[in-house]
């Protein structure tokens, strides 16, 4: 009988051991494992993130790069006085191609507009700002588009929306051209040369 009850006092203490055992994993789980587990998900979202803008920042540049290759071009057919400007009343035709080559390159235009033209020595200068959504690979059709269809229409800037995790995704942009016109008392070639070689522009991209 004595020894049933140590044999029974025995499991006793193996069941508080035990118990004792499963709090005290619990507890190292709580406190150290399952933080470790949280943290690693949050980095993994972090590393994902990061790569979308790492993307998205390749992107922007190599748009940046084709812009600026293009106005490097138009700056040298200038020279050449290769350009034709056209006269400041086609204002209306102009933006109408505009607004329709962007149609084509798969851009929503919301607005467009034409601001206050800048009378230059050889040439008058007149603003043209387009918003609107479409993804990426729109945006860059449409430049490419743009720079040989309009050879005497310059981009400013040009401004794609944070898309977050969906790059491909559409969104807004916005992009602030300028058009040359041929001044009534110039030559179209002297005009197209001097003006763009004077005022070369400057553009910029940002997301």
């Amino acid at each position: 009988m004595k020894t049933n009850a140590l044999v029974h006092k025995g499991w006793h203490v193996d069941a508080l051991g035990a118990a004792v055992c499963i709090v005290l994993t619990a507890g190292v789980y709580l406190a150290g494992v399952e933080p470790l587990i949280r943290r690693h998900d949050e980095y993994a979202d972090q590393l994902k993130t990061l790569e979308a803008e790492q993307a998205r920042a390749a992107h922007l540049e190599r748009t940046l790069k084709a812009v600026q290759a293009h106005l490097a071009k138009v700056q040298r057919e200038a020279a050449e006085g290769t350009l034709r400007l056209r006269p400041l009343a086609t204002a209306p035709l102009h933006v109408a191609e505009i607004s329709q080559l962007a149609a084509d390159s798969g851009l929503v235009i919301d607005d467009i507009q034409t601001a206050t033209p800048v009378p230059g020595e050889y040439a008058v200068a007149v603003p043209v700002r387009l918003s609107g959504t479409g993804t990426y690979t729109a945006c860059t059709l449409f430049l490419s588009r743009l720079r040989r269809a309009l050879p005497e229409t310059c981009v400013l800037s040009f401004t794609l929306a944070d898309r977050g995790q969906q790059p491909a995704s559409p969104a807004a942009f916005e992009m602030d051209l300028r058009w040359h016109a041929a001044r009534e008392d110039a030559t179209p070639s002297a005009g197209a040369s001097q003006a763009l070689s004077a005022n070369p522009p400057n553009p910029e991209s940002e997301t």
